[in-house]
């Protein structure tokens, strides 16, 4: 209703203030920043044409269904099971557990069957009636995705310094402003699958990287890579990492991509 637009408009307008004073903050709006320099982008698979899926064909004309199987190529994790979001309107208290058939109340269930990550669940978290999130570590201790969260102060630093380190060693990266605004995950993304120790190794020398590079950030910000276990714990599925673009955050300008040089989601 109108409370929830109003509340949405202050969402976004406080995320533009933020913006700017971080554009500030890193001189992007410098006229000297504008000469021209050695551009890069965020580019998910540098070799497109040895892909069997048509993944850089998909933009924002698409068919739901073409945008939905792009989602889950790139968005790869366990398919047995997926997280919700839940939230307690009564508490104000919200968190995460596997979605579980019958609702929450089977949660602790000695006989609760958990549901599997389908394409549907992929189009109700795009569309806002669900928050969906996957854990990536998947059976035999492999990956396909690698991502590096930076929360509360300094992530903006933190999450270009990781970025630039990424492009330097040539990994392509994407940078997503997380859930609460207040974050980023840095993604990597694997065309196939490859140990999650493996994974995490890139991610460390990432982290080493950019501590190098930018001499006087400590990085403090950082909280943990996805996958967060080499193995699979016994008796667990891992760390759950809640999936991006989901319908009602974009609204509001959360879990969408943005542009490194503007800080900006970008249009597509």
């Amino acid at each position: 209703g109108d409370d929830q637009a109003a509340r949405l408009e202050a969402e976004i307008q406080a995320l533009r203030a933020e913006n700017a004073r971080l554009r500030d903050l890193l001189g992007l709006d410098d006229p000297a920043r504008r000469e021209p320099t050695t551009p890069w982008k965020a580019t998910l698979f540098t070799n497109t044409e040895s892909m069997a899926r048509p993944t850089m064909l998909v933009d924002r004309h698409s068919s739901p269904e073409e945008k939905v199987a792009l989602f889950r190529s790139l968005f790869a994790g366990r398919e047995d099971v997926y997280a919700l979001r839940w939230e307690n309107q009564r508490t104000g208290k919200s968190g995460w557990g596997p979605a579980v058939r019958g609702g929450w109340a089977n949660t602790r269930r000695p006989d609760r069957e958990y549901l599997p990550y389908t394409d549907d669940v992929i189009e109700r978290h795009l569309g806002g009636e669900i928050h969906a999130g996957l854990y990536p570590l998947q059976h035999g201790d492999c990956c396909r995705v690698l991502a590096c969260d930076f929360d509360d102060a300094g992530w903006v630093l933190d999450s270009l310094a990781y970025l630039d380190a990424a492009h330097a060693s040539g990994v392509p990266a994407a940078l997503e402003r997380s859930r609460s605004g207040d974050g980023g995950h840095v993604w990597i993304f694997f065309d196939g699958n490859v140990p999650a120790a493996s994974a995490r190794r890139i991610g460390v020398h990432l982290l080493r990287e950019a501590m190098t590079m930018r001499a006087e950030l400590d990085l403090v910000s950082y909280d943990r890579l996805f996958p967060a276990q080499d193995f699979m714990p016994r008796g667990s599925f891992g760390n759950l990492i809640a999936l991006p673009l989901q319908g009602e955050c974009r609204k509001g300008g959360t879990t969408v991509y943005i542009d490194p040089a503007t800080l900006e989601p970008f249009e597509d």
